[in-house]
């Protein structure tokens, strides 16, 4: 009976005991923040990422923007 007792208090209680019991771990708070820098260390390098390429592809739009320039300017002079 004490068994089925327990059983049924973890059944209500299974979602909320392990955050509980690790909430006051200090190992788990600390590997918790550590893990909460490196995801925020890694966006962030994602993000530059992303942006060195917008950067370069922005680089080669202009240049073919120009060369549409260009050509069509030669094409007018052609006439």
């Amino acid at each position: 009976m004490e068994n089925q007792k327990l059983e049924a208090c973890y059944s209500e209680h299974s979602s909320t005991i392990f955050s509980e019991m690790l909430g006051e771990d200090e190992d788990y708070q600390r590997l918790k923040k550590s893990k909460i820098a490196a995801e925020k260390a890694l966006q962030s390098v994602i993000c530059q990422e992303a942006w060195k390429q917008y950067l370069a592809l922005d680089e080669i739009c202009n240049e073919l923007e120009c060369a549409r320039y260009k050509a069509m300017y030669l094409t007018g002079a052609a006439d």
